[in-house]
């Protein structure tokens, strides 16, 4: 059985790459830790099919509030060929 994907959904990618990086000092990435090149973001943000970013929270620790903005169903845009 596959594991549902969580997603948090942001207006922006600024906005979403903060929650991310919020996670990643929760971590201690490395780049957290002094290291300008190391991991920064525990996951990267995702564009929408409606413009905006969505972010995979599987493994973060959330707080109340992100808990019940959790979205499982995200459209991303489809590759034009």
């Amino acid at each position: 059985m596959s594991e549902t994907i969580n997603y948090l959904v942001y207006n922006t990618e600024a906005d979403a790459n903060a929650r991310a990086d919020i996670e990643g000092a929760r971590r201690k990435y490395a780049y957290h830790r002094g290291y300008p090149d190391g991991t920064r973001y525990h996951t990267s943000a995702k564009l929408t099919a409606n413009n905006k970013y969505a972010l995979k929270v599987n493994e973060y620790d959330l707080t109340a509030e992100e808990e019940a903005a959790i979205v499982t169903n995200v459209t991303f845009p489809t590759e034009e060929e």
